[in-house]
């Protein structure tokens, strides 16, 4: 009777175990790094792009904004770079500091503003670089369809 008693408990754990969808093997989802808003991220070493998008206002005109991050205990010298509607070469250098950030186009920062021909919804090219080759990142062409936006759009005008 006892030897019942033990294989139905047994049982009865591991269908609850399999049934719950518990898994030993599963990667877990949120563990995942992901860009948290509509702009693209990439990681050069020590800099770390966040957040980096291009707003269109009418026209040509686009602003490119992000944030830049030093997780380094020195300072950066960092670049952005790419090209305007008629190919001339767009570059913007700034210093992170060590465990600093650096913000285009928030906080009370500029961003660079240029022509582009990119509609809403396309991605353009730039190049992020520490202080080394440039690499690229592809950056969403963002519009004022949403509202914290279009300050930036309004910016543009």
């Amino acid at each position: 009777m006892q030897i019942k008693k033990i294989a139905t408990l047994t049982s009865l754990v591991l269908a609850t175990t399999l049934l719950t969808g518990c898994s030993f093997s599963r990667e877990i989802a949120s563990l995942d790094m992901y860009s948290p808003s509509d702009g693209t991220m990439l990681d050069v070493d020590t800099l770390k792009a966040r957040n980096v998008m291009i707003i269109k206002g009418s026209g040509n005109k686009a602003m490119l904004i992000g944030s830049f991050v030093n997780s380094g205990m020195e300072p950066v010298m960092a670049s952005i770079q790419t090209k305007d509607a008629s190919g001339e070469d767009i570059r913007v250098a700034f210093e992170v500091k060590a465990s600093g950030k650096f913000d285009i186009g928030y906080n009370g920062t500029e961003g660079v503003v240029f022509n582009l021909d990119e509609k809403p919804g396309s991605l353009h090219s730039i190049f992020v670089s520490n202080g080394s080759d440039p690499i690229e990142m592809l950056v969403p062409v963002m519009d004022g369809s949403l509202a914290e936006y279009r300050p930036f759009v309004e910016a543009l005008n």
